[in-house]
């Protein structure tokens, strides 16, 4: 059953990942002001490099071992931890974004993104930290419910650039 919890994450992250590529604009025009632009081609930017972090993430967590020690769970570890913090560095830039006026539902959506990937890769990190694998089970719980957000954020995204761009 954690195998099958683990590939259903990972694929939903990746359903999430292509929706937005294929449905989000890279730039914002028609009846965007300036600041509407600007704000959108900083997202674009850094959601193309959330992309490759937590592709790598979740290959990096995708596997962990059944024991916590051992080879396996040292190499698991060290990989996971990296690349965790690879996708907290780009969380922090994405939060970090002031949303523009033409991205009023999405903007505070992305805040709550960014809270729940914190909150998953802070549970995470803690269970790989301390050595327990029950702790990363229920890390990629949260992980699941950060991808979904992220899903209906991506959504709320391209309907708003769709809209600034009449």
């Amino acid at each position: 059953m954690r195998a099958v919890t683990k590939k259903k994450s990972i694929a939903l992250f990746m359903i999430g990942l292509v929706s937005l590529a294929i449905s989000a604009p890279s730039a914002v025009s028609a009846g965007a002001t300036q600041a509407d632009v600007d704000y959108s081609t900083k997202v674009s930017a850094l959601v193309a490099e959330f992309s490759k972090v937590t592709v790598a993430w979740g290959t990096a967590i995708a596997n962990p071992p059944t024991l916590a020690f051992g080879s396996k769970w040292t190499k698991y570890k060290a990989a996971s931890t990296k690349s965790s913090n690879a996708v907290l560095a780009t969380v922090a830039k994405l939060d970090a974004l002031v949303p523009s006026e033409g991205f009023p539902k999405s903007g505070l959506m992305l805040k709550k993104v960014c809270a729940a990937y914190k909150t998953a890769i802070s549970s995470l990190n803690t269970g790989v930290q301390k050595n327990d694998t029950k702790m990363v089970t229920k890390a990629n719980a949260l992980v699941v419910k950060a991808t979904n957000a992220y899903l209906a954020w991506s959504e709320a995204y391209a309907a708003e650039v769709a809209a600034l761009n009449g």
